[in-house]
């Protein structure tokens, strides 16, 4: 919360949320060169950590003050709504999603930010053991992953979130 003598900026936020959907996620037909060390997946485990921040609209002047602990629910329900509900091509795609729908549905926030890690899974090579691996058993990496970080805003507006906040 800012207040520059004459309007108020607020911003909220949550860090570190872990999420994980199963299934509906691919990512493949990406550019490649001999640094390329990802496979193609045209079924995989979308998971990853938000970090993200958005802000609002209400400045003090003569606006009614939003229900800050409502809001909160309701941009959480939809960041996850979204993130559950998207057939994912990429996490870029479903970090937009996640954004765009927050901005549709609450009228009182103007700005999303967020910081999403991809948290890969590959498939565990069963064959020295004489075994299948049908899409069954997985492992989390923990080898280099991307950083994906993106700002969505409403339609006329001028982004307010510094962009090193969400990893704060």
């Amino acid at each position: 919360i800012t207040y520059d003598g004459s309007s108020w900026e607020v911003i909220s936020g949550l860090k570190d949320l872990v999420v994980m959907n199963s299934t509906n996620s691919e990512f493949w037909g990406y550019v490649k060169d001999k640094y390329t060390t990802l496979p193609e997946a045209y079924d995989r485990i979308l998971a990853t950590q938000v970090s993200g921040r958005w802000r609002f609209n209400w400045t003090g002047d003569e606006q009614k003050m939003p229900n800050w602990e409502k809001s909160y629910d309701q941009v959480r329900k939809h960041m996850l709504q979204a993130f559950a509900e998207t057939y994912s091509l990429s996490l870029q795609q479903t970090l937009y999603q996640m954004g765009s729908r927050i901005i549709e549905n609450r009228s009182e926030i103007d700005e999303v930010r967020f910081s999403l890690p991809n948290k890969h899974h590959f498939l565990v090579d069963l064959k020295p053991f004489g075994l299948e691996n049908d899409n069954e058993v997985y492992f989390a990496a923990d080898r280099p992953y991307g950083l994906i970080e993106a700002t969505i805003l409403r339609e006329g507006c001028e982004p307010h979130i510094p962009v090193d906040l969400t990893n704060l």
